[in-house]
């Protein structure tokens, strides 16, 4: 907000809301010229979207091993959610060791109402990735330390 004086200016305080307003109606009045006023248009536009709606539930009769495919992938995006945010919980109440190797979530994790079970990776230990010179690096010898060239002034 701007200051003069110590005193907040009404532009940055009044301004958006007052646009907020301004695009509302706008897009009121947009929605209402879009509205048909014949009736048979408006039988066509019901039917329209009825015929959607329709299309939209049934869509699963006609196309089932889509449904299946997305059901398992909605299923594995669940368990993958909860097996993230049980990381997260023990990460904040400070129980990093249940995520060792040896840690309780290295069981499958069964979806309540669903025989399928998902099998949970278990935490891999790692080694830390060293930042010191190893054999393949560091390679340059000491002539190729030395500096070549000294500037225009010599």
């Amino acid at each position: 907000m701007q200051k003069k004086c110590g005193i907040q200016t009404a532009v940055n305080r009044e301004g958006k809301p007052m646009m907020f307003l301004f695009r509302s109606a706008f897009w009121l009045l947009i929605l209402v010229l879009l509205v048909p006023t014949d009736e048979g248009q408006q039988n066509q536009i019901y039917g329209t979207a009825q015929a959607a709606v329709n299309d939209v539930v049934s869509f699963c009769d006609r196309n089932p091993q889509t449904c299946a495919t997305g059901q398992d992938a909605f299923t594995v995006l669940v368990q993958k959610a909860q097996y993230g945010a049980q990381m997260m919980m023990a990460l904040v109440e400070g129980q990093t060791d249940s995520l060792s190797l040896g840690g309780s979530y290295s069981e499958p994790v069964a979806m309540p109402g669903d025989g399928s079970v998902m099998p949970v990776p278990s935490a891999v230990p790692m080694e830390p990735a060293t930042w010191g010179p190893t054999a393949t690096q560091d390679t340059l010898s000491p002539q190729d330390r030395e500096a070549a060239w000294g500037g225009p002034g010599v």
